[in-house]
């Protein structure tokens, strides 16, 4: 059964949860947000973060896709600047820029760059949906997850022990028409660049997810951890099949908890249960041009909001919508918030 983005009668009975609400909603466990975006110093943050017991993950990403300048560089140099400042509290994802994918000298000089950044404590490194919907090659083509110039890249992650952090494709609504039944019209009308509706040439969703599978299987020992629940947000069951069927793939949840709060929490609650060892907590949220403070604050808004929403079994608003809390048990939050982030993700403490 698909998860709708519509509000859909709640089922009671939930179990009840051992955790507060709120401000004292900290369980007896470190926390990791496995998916965020400060890249450059924050002590305020450090500090809350501290006193809140999380930890995260910051990731730098290359959304770079034709000729415009790029300020990976100084995502790159601002994440390990964080990771050394926060003593560890903060690992860091580096990235590199897939633009030049048709030079010859492509993969050697991509792979000596992440070894410096790994040399710099990276554990990770991130890809991004501008592979498979963005960068071309000269014959207009689009560049797709499995071509063959990418193929040294993820080997040498492999050889690295680093895991590879994919964020390809976007929800359905990129494929839909943009209009109120749309549940991504908001993003996408202010990101057409994104918007693959009609655009002649662009790959499906599904080929796009299908070249990230091939590599999946192509390179069996590396870990791959899929973002936004692996573009799956919107059907549980296939990816689900995917899960049973790549033993290396793990799913993130960051922006997409709305598709779970909005969904048939039955369903949910089966599919964090079954596969309770592959998926991951995260956020997603970037730090642009708020202060720190109200960065902070944003954070820590979110972290409250989703631990309750997993936490609890009580009445609560997502987002302005009115929903019920999963009461997940505390084994299986303590897996998703910190011992799935630590298997999958090695050196993040």
């Amino acid at each position: 059964m698909k998860i709708a983005m519509t509000r859909r009668e709640l089922l009671a009975g939930l179990a009840a949860s051992p955790f507060l609400v709120g401000e004292a909603a900290h369980p007896p466990f470190e926390r990791i947000d496995t998916h965020i975006h400060l890249n450059r110093s924050a002590p305020e943050i450090l500090a809350g973060f501290r006193q809140t017991r999380w930890r995260a993950l910051t990731i730098c990403v290359s959304r770079a896709t034709g000729d415009e300048p790029s300020d990976l560089d100084e995502q790159l140099l601002g994440a390990a600047k964080l990771h050394r400042e926060s003593n560890g509290l903060v690992s860091w994802a580096a990235s590199f820029d897939a633009r030049p994918f048709e030079r010859p000298d492509f993969a050697e000089t991509t792979i000596a760059g992440l070894k410096g950044w790994f040399n710099q404590g990276a554990i990770a490194v991130k890809i991004w949906k501008n592979i498979g919907m963005g960068i071309r090659a000269k014959s207009g083509a689009y560049l797709m997850p499995d071509n063959p110039a990418l193929f040294p890249i993820y080997e040498a992650i492999q050889k690295q022990g680093k895991t590879l952090v994919a964020h390809l494709a976007e929800p359905d609504g990129a494929w839909l028409p943009l209009d109120s039944t749309n549940p991504e019209v908001g993003y996408y009308s202010k990101h057409p660049e994104w918007y693959q509706y009609g655009r002649k040439g662009a790959p499906a969703k599904e080929e796009i997810l299908a070249a990230r599978d091939r590599v999946i299987a192509k390179y069996p020992k590396l870990r791959v951890v899929g973002c936004h629940l692996g573009s799956n947000e919107s059907d549980l069951p296939a990816l689900g099949k995917r899960l049973d069927k790549y033993p290396n793939f793990a799913v993130d949840m960051a922006a997409r908890v709305r598709y779970l709060a909005a969904g048939d929490h039955k369903a949910v609650r089966e599919f964090l249960n079954r596969y309770q060892d592959r998926i991951t907590y995260g956020t997603d949220f970037v730090w642009r041009t708020q202060t720190e403070q109200q960065a902070w604050q944003s954070v820590q808004t979110a972290h409250e909001r989703d631990w309750n929403f997993f936490a609890q079994s009580s009445d609560m608003s997502y987002h302005g919508h009115p929903t019920q809390g999963l009461g997940l048990p505390e084994k299986l939050l303590r897996k998703i918030f910190y011992d799935n982030p630590v298997r999958w993700f090695p050196g993040i403490v």
